[in-house]
């Protein structure tokens, strides 16, 4: 069999021509698609799942689910490749912010550790911190003696013109209006000025709340231990002996009787100048005369209502502006617990 099928012709196969012609004619005859789609055709399978959830498989996606991403597969079924979904406008939008917050969070550390950096530079030591701190209070406390300075002048003239007018109303004369309008005026230059007082104590406050916070990232830098007592100031917050919040009409006018009782009780005398929101009650001695002043602090309706109590004192002989009277301190510093004994 195989010397017959020797001896006879050999007959060419027409593969190797088919095979020479379709290279040479890719790209340039016109037929060449249909050679290359034959021998060459892509052999993976493609699956996709459509808007409905249907699963496909096919050898091309269509264009309307190019978008909704697709696996490729091999022609054992192996996954060779995975194409995500296009990102939606809120998920473009989602990343757009992500990128933003990181940018922003990467700022933040660089800033930190700057600020970490000139932390050290500038305070060698804890008492570096301190005197920082205390020279910060000390300038408002400057401030806060010009204030009072105003207001034991309008405290002077308004006891001035309670006075003329008594005498007035003692001897059956007509207070004149103007009178009244200066009256009126003093105790609104009272208010304005105790609340700029308070306003220097929140301030004093925020100051030492903010170094107490550089004081632990300092430790923290240092590796040195933390102060307990740090950690106290920082959970108090403003808590002035002589000061009570309330929030509401309801409220803060009960808050607001039970603070004209205690002044009046507790300074035990009948010289009192009372005006809105404003009580001002004298006491004398051998050594010193002092004024208890009660006045209602509101900035605006929408903040709380503070009730302050003040002691001036005025020595007799010296004319030392420093309270020593121990009574009339355990008035002042008692006030808040007796109005509001809640607020400890």
């Amino acid at each position: 069999m195989v010397r017959e099928m020797a001896g006879r012709p050999c007959r060419a196969s027409p593969w190797p021509i088919f095979f020479m012609l379709g290279l040479l004619c890719v790209g340039s005859c016109p037929g060449a698609g249909w050679w290359m789609s034959l021998g060459y055709a892509d052999s993976s399978t493609y699956r996709w799942v459509d808007e409905s959830g249907n699963v496909h498989y096919a050898d091309r996606i269509p264009p309307a689910q190019i978008d909704q991403g697709h696996i490729k597969l091999s022609e054992e079924g192996l996954r060779t490749e995975m194409i995500a979904p296009a990102p939606t406008e809120e998920e473009i939008r989602q990343a757009v912010e992500l990128e933003r917050l990181q940018k922003e969070e990467a700022r933040r550390v660089e800033q930190d550790k700057v600020a970490n950096q000139q932390l050290i530079q500038n305070f060698r030591t804890i008492e570096d911190l301190a005197l920082a701190r205390e020279g910060k209070v000390a300038a408002i406390e400057a401030l806060g003696q010009t204030t009072r300075d105003r207001i034991r002048f309008e405290l002077r003239r308004l006891r001035e013109l309670h006075q003329k007018s008594a005498e007035l109303e003692r001897t059956a004369k007509t207070v004149p209006a103007q009178f009244q309008e200066d009256i009126a005026s003093a105790e609104q230059l009272l208010r304005d000025g105790y609340s700029t007082i308070l306003e220097h104590e929140f301030l004093k406050e925020s100051i030492r709340q903010d170094f107490d916070g550089i004081l632990a990232r300092y430790r923290r830098l240092r590796q040195l231990p933390e102060s307990a007592d740090t950690s106290r100031k920082r959970a108090a917050g403003l808590r002035l002996n002589n000061l009570v919040s309330c929030h509401g009409s309801e409220q803060c006018a009960h808050a607001w009787e039970r603070a004209l009782a205690y002044v009046r009780d507790q300074a035990a005398t009948k010289e009192e100048i009372t005006g809105p929101g404003l009580l001002i009650a004298a006491q004398r001695d051998e050594r010193e005369d002092r004024l208890l002043t009660l006045v209602w602090i509101q900035k605006t309706p929408q903040e709380p209502v503070y009730l302050y109590l003040d002691l001036e004192c005025k020595n007799r002989l010296t004319a030392n502006l420093t309270c020593t009277n121990p009574s009339a301190l355990a008035i002042r510093d008692g006030f808040r617990a007796a109005v509001d004994p809640q607020a400890d």
